[in-house]
């Protein structure tokens, strides 16, 4: 067994036991934010339960406003100054993300990481916030799918590698390289099994666990697979030049057209509004 892949099994093996405990959580993320995550598992919780889990993180409860009246995510003309009211205009799957996002800026600035890890923190976040941007206008401009879940899923499409990274400050033992392997061959599975502890839908799961597949089958309408796959695809294509082609572009493109390919270029700056307001 080479040194990745025991690295790689000593990681599946922390994650299984945490499955088993039922524990399996992103170190260091604020209790109400893994408090949200719980009472959204439940049909049962309604909007009163989600306004009490909120009000005890102020800076949660600010930054959810801050958002329902920023000017990309805004549903009407009047301000809206009650959490109560914010939550039922923007829905569930918009309280998620903001809560997310809100774990993920606050964990790129705690001072007990390494250098290291801070620097792999702030990557994992511009990531998560770009490809989340181009998700929801992919989603929002060329598909019938709803753009706040393809936004929750492109910003949740970094939780395997974020486990990783984080649990990788535990293991003194463990090099660089050994642990981007790691995260090459296991983020997907990994993030998978996160979201579905969380409850999350299976199509979200199923993009997040095939992020990377460009050579998946998929029949049918285009799915958040499909988005997330072309997303991290034109994410990484130099501008000006056509992304390689795979099975998710040609599925996008058959009902969108060519303009799927300048989508980065074209919607430049509602992308970069978009990532705005989830980082401001």
């Amino acid at each position: 067994m080479s040194n990745v892949q025991a690295v790689a099994f000593g990681f599946v093996e922390r994650l299984a036991q945490d499955l088993k405990d039922e524990r399996l959580e992103l170190p260091a993320f604020p209790e109400a934010v893994l408090r949200i995550q719980q009472a959204l598992q439940s049909s049962d919780t309604d909007t009163g339960d989600i306004v009490r889990i909120l009000s005890s993180e102020p800076a949660l409860a600010a930054r959810l406003l801050r958002i329902a009246n920023s000017a990309e995510f805004r549903r009407a003309d009047t301000e809206i100054t009650d959490l109560r009211k914010a939550i039922s205009r923007m829905g569930f799957n918009m309280v998620r993300t903001v809560a997310v996002a809100f774990a993920m800026r606050q964990l790129r600035r705690k001072e007990q990481y390494s250098p290291k890890t801070q620097a792999e923190l702030e990557e994992i976040w511009k990531s998560s916030l770009q490809i989340a941007a181009i998700c929801y206008v992919l989603a929002k401009h060329f598909t019938r799918l709803s753009a706040d879940q393809a936004l929750l899923t492109g910003l949740l499409h970094v939780l395997g590698r974020l486990y990783i990274v984080m649990r990788a400050e535990d293991m003194d033992d463990v090099s660089d390289e050994d642990i981007r392997g790691v995260a090459s061959s296991w983020h997907g599975t990994i993030g998978k099994a996160i979201l579905e502890s969380w409850g999350l839908p299976e199509s979200l799961q199923h993009a997040v666990e095939h992020q990377d597949d460009v050579t998946l089958e998929l029949v049918g309408d285009v799915t958040l697979t499909d988005l997330l796959i072309v997303a991290k695809l034109l994410a990484r294509t130099p501008a000006g030049t056509a992304p390689p082609s795979c099975r998710a572009l040609t599925r996008l493109k058959s009902g969108a057209g060519e303009k799927t390919l300048t989508v980065v270029d074209d919607y430049a700056d509602e992308i970069k509004r978009v990532q705005s307001s989830l980082s401001e």
